[in-house]
């Protein structure tokens, strides 16, 4: 049985003073209307289930004890398809856990409420910086502020699945300077697990965007509208600045935010600021219809196949998209990993400033 993901509050560990053992005590509740129904705890190992207990509701209550269990979270659940199923999430820590199973499933413990002040903090520093029109420098102190305290409570629990499940599932902010400081505290078993190495290896990907800076951009040949083949290079080097908008028609943010990209196009165009849209959709007739729809104003190629697709994304290191490349006249990389519109708006900003 394949572990599955649940949309549920996820406990956090902490360490119990004065805990006098390892046991957790999960006492839990249902309607009454559920008594007789079975109740059961599993635990997994990677995606692969380590142990099964079961129980009945009586009286509206059920409950299960057992060794504290932190390497990975245990799922609680009651009723079977097509009945009613009430499951919940939890890391099996030591001491009381109390449990209600109903259509939004409650778990308490003290390492819930450790999460929550974890949570509720980081939302307060992001609303503090949320603030539209204010310079690159404001938000990037918002941003070093929300990582250097997500990096103290990773740090705090690294040691377990808790901390591991944070670190992956942050992976991606490739702004975060505590990864790699993190990643070296995971016992070594944890760094064998299939889903930190994957994790790790996208991380390595996203730095090798920023070292492709200050060299030459890579040159690839794509396919245009006509269904001819053509190179980047046939567009580099004509205009001070020419930005790659990496981009797909199925793609949800990239095609959002096509009209502020139009909107600094317009701005700057007279300036020498050229776009090259390089898509990677295989399916020519959605790329078509996409840049139909949207009206596309400059170049775009395509990459029309699953192997130019992963060419691509190896040759750029993309992780994601949207994503951008801003090449100056001489082919050189100046910017890598901008593309999102304000930060490409910010980068332009300053080039341009008069």
């Amino acid at each position: 049985m394949k572990k599955y993901s649940l949309l549920l509050l996820l406990p956090f560990f902490s360490l119990t003073a004065g805990a006098q053992d390892n046991f957790y005590q999960i006492n839990g509740k249902a309607d009454t209307r559920y008594n007789g129904a079975l109740v059961t705890l599993f635990t997994f190992t990677g995606d692969y289930i380590r142990s099964v207990d079961s129980t009945y509701v009586a009286d509206g209550h059920f409950s299960f004890t057992g060794s504290e269990y932190l390497y990975e979270k245990s799922v609680i659940s009651m009723g079977n398809y097509p009945d009613s199923v009430f499951a919940a999430e939890l890391y099996l820590e030591r001491g009381p856990i109390e449990v209600e199973l109903k259509q939004k499933p409650v778990v308490r413990s003290p390492y819930i409420t450790d999460y929550r002040l974890y949570a509720d903090s980081c939302r307060k520093i992001e609303r503090a910086y949320a603030i539209e029109g204010q310079s690159q420098a404001f938000y990037d102190e918002g941003n070093d502020r929300l990582l250097s305290y997500k990096y103290q409570f990773k740090k705090k629990y690294i040691q377990n699945g808790i901390g591991r499940s944070l670190l992956v599932n942050e992976i991606l902010y490739a702004s975060d300077p505590y990864f790699y400081k993190l990643y070296e505290l995971l016992p070594e078993r944890e760094k064998q697990r299939y889903d930190v190495q994957e994790s790790y290896k996208e991380r390595v990907r996203k730095d090798k965007q920023v070292q492709q800076e200050n060299k030459p951009f890579p040159d690839l040949t794509l396919t245009n509208s006509t269904g001819e083949k053509q190179r980047i290079s046939d567009y580099a080097g004509k205009s001070e600045l020419l930005y790659l908008d990496f981009w797909a028609s199925w793609c949800g943010p990239c095609m959002s935010q096509k009209p502020h990209i139009k909107e600094l196009y317009e701005k700057y165009k007279d300036d020498g600021f050229k776009i090259l849209g390089i898509s990677l959709d295989t399916d020519t007739k959605r790329w078509l219809a996409a840049i139909e729809r949207t009206g596309s104003v400059w170049p775009e190629l395509c990459a029309a196949s699953k192997e130019c697709e992963a060419e691509i994304r190896e040759s750029y290191n993309i992780v994601g998209i949207p994503y951008g490349v801003l090449i100056d006249q001489s082919g050189k990389v100046i910017k890598a990993n901008c593309g999102h519109w304000q930060i490409l708006k910010w980068i332009l900003e300053e080039y341009y400033k008069k």
